[in-house]
């Protein structure tokens, strides 16, 4: 796993108990009331991951996680990414197919998972409506592994695979991912008035490659 290292390489499931560490480091503090930090969160956030690791399925976007790992094999930085095709759902209640269900789960609420996910899906569908396209969904990257470059090798992952499909690439882009964003060729949407209002986050496009 050394000559990893530094390297993007796609996720296994045996990454699984690192990916969901990596996630809630991401989104500790006031994020823990969404993604609780307890077994019911660790929980949804395996059957999650084993669900973007899971065989394809005609009928989603496709999913791909992608790792830096560190010298000892770990992964550090994570990304997940979805190969959209033309007409696939991106908006409402879509991320209930791409995210574990979490019905069964003690202390998760779909409620508030639904209002962290839809809103995004909205803004999303109204930049790329049913084009297809790679979808970025999150990037992060372990605090102790930060300024290395790692989201901005991930995020080149994600647009190098578009630029292999011949479609554009979308995010959505938090103040910090901003200008890695726009050195990766992203382009910021202002959907502002079709939204009604300002988005929970900056919609984000790359143009397919011509």
């Amino acid at each position: 796993m050394a000559s990893q290292a530094g390297k993007v390489s796609l996720a296994t499931v045996d990454d699984v108990s690192d990916l969901v560490e990596i996630f809630w480091e991401a989104f500790s503090g006031p994020g823990e009331a969404l993604f609780p930090h307890n077994e019911g969160g660790r929980q949804w956030l395996q059957r999650s991951f084993e669900n973007f690791l899971s065989q394809k399925s005609y009928y989603r976007p496709e999913p791909k996680v992608a790792v830096v790992r560190n010298l000892n094999g770990k992964p550090v930085a994570l990304a997940i990414a979805h190969i959209v095709r033309p007409g696939q759902s991106i908006a409402g209640k879509s991320w209930k197919t791409r995210w574990g269900r979490c019905e069964d789960i003690p202390g998760i609420s779909e409620e508030k998972l639904a209002d962290f996910f839809e809103p995004l899906g909205r803004a999303h569908y109204l930049v790329v409506g049913k084009e297809g396209h790679v979808f970025i969904e999150l990037v992060m990257t372990k605090s102790t592994s930060r300024g290395r470059g790692y989201a901005s090798a991930l995020v080149a992952w994600a647009t190098n695979l578009a630029d292999k499909l011949d479609v554009p690439c979308y995010l959505d882009a938090g103040i910090r991912g901003l200008g890695i964003c726009n050195r990766c060729g992203f382009k910021a949407q202002d959907i502002e008035m079709r939204y009604g209002g300002p988005p929970p986050c900056t919609p984000m496009l790359r143009s397919k490659k011509q």
